[in-house]
């Protein structure tokens, strides 16, 4: 008995009208809370992401994105170039930027559906399957911001999804969106897009649902797929090897070293049961049975350890395991498809460590008077209550989505980070500015509409400009003035304010050295100004 019905409806000739509603929820469940500029952010998307085609718009380029007066090297500019073409269609807005972000992030809930019909051959399973993927903690936090994770996941599962059509159909335009998708995500963030793509394949071959010789046997198709896909791919890399080929390489050096290659990073395991919450540890659990379950489970499996294994040896972030999402959610969709409960244990201690992790904020928002802790602690109570019973799939993914809705759209905006004074927008709205170090103010390029000089190195040229203002981090203060001297100039200080502000991943926003006293000092007053940073602004003194 299956927790909810879907028989008869999806048929088969309306399975593209379910997988476009699909789609809609998506983009319904994680688009709230993307227009604040009070919500999730990081320092790579408002110091980076947001940036970089606001100075390609300024300074008109196209091929090659610039961020600094520099060559953006570091990453692809597929990205970009969206980013830039949403910016000129729509205006510049944090919506229009992270939208993006969002509809990848619905794709992808998508490609997870359309997936797990080709490998479990059961569309209630593949529905399923794409709504744990939904509703998980990872998805929620990073499709709601501009960065490079979600599309390339997206693109590499749309694209693995192409190829099963291919497999199954025979049809050449599975390999053709195949080839496209993969092109288009090496084009957003290199050859990592070949993990889930990748994954996915080997673990067809390793499960025994495909075979080499069948592969083989259609050469002229693989042939034919892989040169479209490097005719896509491979130019605009050759362009900037042969223009710019030392800074090129320089890039590429720099990222190696940060990736720590063969590296041992257990903690990754830890990533990756924190993306996947509330579900993360019922599908873990699974692995067992899906090993015995027969090719398609055994495939799942397969694919979830090609996704995840190789960031045990590389230094990573947890939000590059976004693709290892699609496995986890399709495993735990082939056991309720098949009528059998989710294990007991993962899925309450799941639920539980979602519950905690949200708890902290809402205690937080009510012991500091932030507001916007009732929604989310009302669905938080609805999540504890179905996580627990483990009655209804629906229900409980109903009750995830609306946690991770009410808690990005108006828990988390609700603590004030980032937030921009409207008296420093005014004031820096018609003069140049450079954000020295920090960056912050860090939204104030997106408030402004223009890209903002960013350096951590004062040169005489910016000084020149009329009316500069300068903006910095109290701590960055001394290292600013010292610099300043060191150039003959005077900086006269014009205003400070104090403000939570982000410091490199999104939850992090106490000031930089914060420490015991200064947490118990804020509890004690019932108050976050003993956390907050203090910026300080200056003009050029002629």
């Amino acid at each position: 008995m299956l927790p909810f019905q879907l028989s008869p409806f999806p048929t088969e000739h309306r399975w593209p009208l379910v997988l476009l509603l699909l789609l809609l929820l998506a983009v319904c469940v994680l688009a709230p809370g993307i227009q604040s500029p009070t919500g999730l952010t990081g320092k790579d998307e408002y110091a980076l992401g947001l940036r970089t085609p606001l100075e390609m718009m300024e300074k008109d380029v196209w091929l090659v994105p610039e961020l600094n007066g520099q060559p953006r090297l570091k990453k692809p500019p597929f990205l970009y170039w969206l980013g830039r073409a949403s910016y000129e269609t729509f205006g510049v807005s944090l919506v229009s930027a992270r939208g993006i972000g969002t509809l990848f992030g619905a794709l992808l809930v998508v490609a997870a559906a359309g997936i797990g019909r080709r490998l479990l051959g059961d569309r209630r399973a593949a529905l399923c399957g794409a709504l744990l993927v939904l509703t998980s903690l990872g998805l929620n936090s990073e499709a709601r911001r501009f960065m490079l994770d979600v599309p390339t996941a997206a693109l590499s599962a749309l694209a693995f999804w192409g190829l099963l059509r291919w497999y199954q159909d025979g049809r050449w335009v599975g390999m053709l969106q195949a080839a496209l998708c993969l092109a288009a995500g090496f084009l957003v963030k290199g050859p990592i897009v070949a993990l889930v793509c990748g994954g996915g394949v080997l673990a067809c071959l390793g499960s025994g649902l495909w075979s080499w010789r069948e592969l083989l046997r259609r050469w002229p198709a693989c042939l034919g797929g892989s040169t479209l896909f490097l005719l896509l791919a491979l130019p605009w890399f050759v362009y900037v090897r042969l223009h710019y080929p030392d800074a090129a390489a320089a890039e590429f050096q720099e990222e190696l070293e940060a990736r720590q290659l063969f590296s041992l990073s257990p903690e990754s395991l830890l990533g990756l049961v924190q993306i996947g919450l509330p579900w993360s540890l019922a599908a873990l659990a699974l692995l067992p049975r899906a090993w015995r379950g027969g090719p398609a489970a055994r495939t799942l499996a397969l694919w979830l350890a090609a996704t995840f294994i190789p960031f045990l040896f590389i230094r990573s972030f947890d939000r590059y395991l976004v693709g290892s999402l699609l496995s986890m959610g399709l495993l735990a969709g082939w056991c309720w498809a098949g009528a059998q409960p989710l294990p007991v244990w993962g899925r309450r201690l799941g639920t539980l460590f979602a519950g905690l992790f949200v708890l902290i904020f809402v205690l937080m928002a009510w012991w500091f008077r932030c507001g916007g802790w009732l929604p989310t602690a009302a669905a938080l109570l609805w999540l504890l209550w179905e996580g627990w019973r483990g009655a209804s799939l629906l229900r409980g993914a109903a009750a995830a989505a609306l946690v991770w809705m009410t808690f990005y759209a108006f828990l988390f905006p609700a603590f004030g980070i980032n937030v921009l004074p409207p008296q420093v927008a005014a004031l820096a709205a018609e003069r140049p500015v450079l954000m020295f170090d920090g960056p912050q103010p860090a939204l104030l390029p997106m408030a402004l509409g223009r890209a903002l000089g960013h350096s951590s190195q004062l040169s005489p040229a910016f000084l020149e400009q009329p009316g500069l203002l300068v903006f910095a981090r109290l701590e960055d203060v001394p290292k600013l003035t010292g610099q300043a001297d060191e150039l003959g100039r005077d900086l006269r200080e014009a205003g400070r304010y104090r403000v939570l502000s982000s410091r490199g991943s999104g939850i992090r926003f106490a000031r930089e050295g914060s420490g015991k006293a200064e947490w118990q000092a804020a509890f004690a007053a019932r108050s976050l100004a003993p956390l907050e940073s203090t910026v300080v602004y200056f003009e050029v003194q002629r």
